[in-house]
């Protein structure tokens, strides 16, 4: 690892603790939590962003269309598959916090969701030293024949089974934020704006997935060469996303936000 890259490692890691619920002043106590939006934008687009399970479906997706030689099937598809991950994660997370709105108990949760955060980060920090050994957050290995089926069908009715499919199993392998996100909902917010909260998050979530059909389509980047780089740079985007897990984690257990 380089040595510039250190000091933004270490900013990921204390960024958290930099937004703390309050801080004592003379004046009083004064909040400083960040408003949902901002937070939703930031989880949401993380979550995108790192997500090497829907990103890769994708890569491999484009590739294929473009062999076949479909720019247009290879934009409709694409964004038919985006859509549906948005519509599949918006489902599940509004899922998720009417539970937690129903049950209660949020801080236990929010603890709980803590200890699997800082371990999640563990396992995919691990993987920029160990990458593929051991225990990984990817696609199990049984989908990966089913995945391979519905890329290789290439229509727009298959883009909705496997963007329906991959956002089914990929939820160990980017579930973690959005978990945060739903958490922080039920304990700050009540009511039919979360709708418009969950999809704000799931915008920004998609976002990644769109801008990159989009790239792909006008040819403005070769998809072989996007994959390449994102092999290349795969053990890193672990290891950053490892350590905001493992931040967020702490924070959240320690109480900080």
């Amino acid at each position: 690892m380089e040595i510039k890259l250190a000091p933004f490692l270490i900013t990921l890691l204390i960024l958290p603790f930099a937004y703390a619920q309050s801080i004592e002043l003379p004046i009083g106590k004064v909040s400083k939590e960040l408003p949902i939006p901002i937070i939703g934008a930031i989880l949401g687009f993380i979550d995108g962003g790192f997500n090497p399970c829907a990103l890769s479906v994708l890569f491999f997706l484009i590739a294929y269309l473009m062999a076949l030689g479909s720019r247009r099937k290879c934009l409709a598809i694409g964004l038919t598959y985006s859509l549906t991950v948005f519509i599949v994660y918006f489902l599940f997370m509004y899922g998720v916090l009417n539970v937690l709105s129903i049950i209660g108990y949020l801080e236990i949760i929010k603890t709980t969701v803590g200890i699997i955060l800082i371990f999640a980060g563990i396992v995919e920090m691990k993987d920029f030293f160990f990458y593929g050994k051991g225990l990984s957050l990817e696609i199990p290995k049984f989908a990966k024949p089913r995945i391979e089926r519905l890329i290789k069908a290439a229509t727009v009715p298959s883009a909705i089974f496997l963007g329906f499919f991959v956002s089914l199993v990929e939820i160990p392998c980017a579930g973690a934020f959005s978990f945060i996100y739903v958490t922080i909902l039920a304990e700050r917010v009540s009511g039919l704006v979360n709708i418009l909260y969950l999809l704000w998050y799931n915008l920004f979530f998609v976002a990644p997935l769109v801008i990159l059909t989009i790239i792909f389509y006008f040819g403005i980047l070769q998809v072989e060469k996007a994959e390449e780089t994102r092999l290349r740079t795969r053990k890193y985007m672990r290891l950053v996303a490892g350590l905001i897990m493992l931040a967020l984690g702490l924070a959240i257990v320690l109480r900080v936000i």
